[in-house]
C-alpha cells in the first residue's frame, strides 16, 4: 500500500479514538461493517469514495483532513460583536446571535438568545436526534420540549430534545438572556 493509504489508516484510527468511539460504534454511525473499518485502519484495503464519505460524515471531518499529510494547523476563528452577519434575528421581541462559525451549521451551533419580557420563541422539530443545551445567564425562561415543561432561573441549565415541537417562553417582565448549543446527529450537514 502507498504512503497515502498508510496516512489515511493512521489518521482514521487517531480521529476515531479522539472521538472516543470504538470500531463498532463508528461502523454503526457510518453504516459500514466493522470488518471493513478494521481493514481500512490496518491499511489492508483502500476504501471506495462512498465508504470514505460515510466515515467522514460520521466523524464530522472532511475527506481532506484524513488524506492531508500536513498536520492540521490550529485556526482561531473570531466573531466580532459588531459583525451583523452573525445576527440571525433581531426585533423588539427577540434577538438571536450566532456565536459559532457558520461552517458548523447543522453540525453544532452556538447562539446567544435575548428574549423580551412576555416573548415566546416557538420552533418546529429539527432532524431526529437533535438536542439543545441551554444556559440561562439572566432572567427566567420556561422551556417546553414536546409535553415536558420546566422553568429556569438565572444560572440554571437544561438539556432537551428538539426533534419535537419546542419553545422558550419569557413570562417575566424583563429580558432574559440565554446561551444555547444545538447538537445535530452525525450526517445531517
Amino acid at each position: 500500500m502507498s504512503r497515502r493509504t498508510e496516512n489515511l489508516a493512521r489518521k482514521l484510527r487517531a480521529v476515531r479514538k479522539t472521538r472516543g468511539l470504538t470500531q463498532d460504534q463508528l461502523a454503526g454511525l457510518a453504516g459500514v461493517s466493522k470488518a471493513m473499518l478494521s481493514q481500512i485502519e490496518q491499511n489492508k484495503i483502500n476504501p471506495t469514495v462512498a465508504i470514505l464519505l460515510k466515515v467522514c460524515d460520521a466523524l464530522n471531518v472532511s475527506v481532506g483532513e484524513l488524506l492531508d499529510e500536513v498536520p492540521r494547523q490550529n485556526i482561531l476563528h473570531v466573531i466580532r460583536d459588531a459583525d451583523e452577519h452573525y445576527t440571525f434575528r433581531k426585533d423588539q421581541a427577540c434577538e438571536i446571535r450566532t456565536l459559532s462559525p457558520l461552517s458548523l451549521e447543522k453540525s453544532i451551533e452556538h447562539y446567544r438568545i435575548r428574549l423580551a419580557g412576555g416573548g415566546r420563541l416557538q420552533s418546529e422539530p429539527h432532524f431526529a436526534g437533535t438536542e439543545e443545551f441551554l444556559y440561562l445567564a439572566r432572567g427566567r425562561l420556561t422551556v417546553v420540549s414536546d409535553q415536558d415543561t420546566v422553568e429556569l432561573h438565572k444560572g440554571d441549565s437544561a438539556h432537551y430534545r428538539v426533534d419535537v415541537p419546542h419553545a422558550l417562553i419569557n413570562e417575566g417582565k424583563t429580558t432574559a438572556e440565554a446561551f444555547l448549543i444545538v447538537r445535530y446527529p452525525p450526517g445531517q450537514a
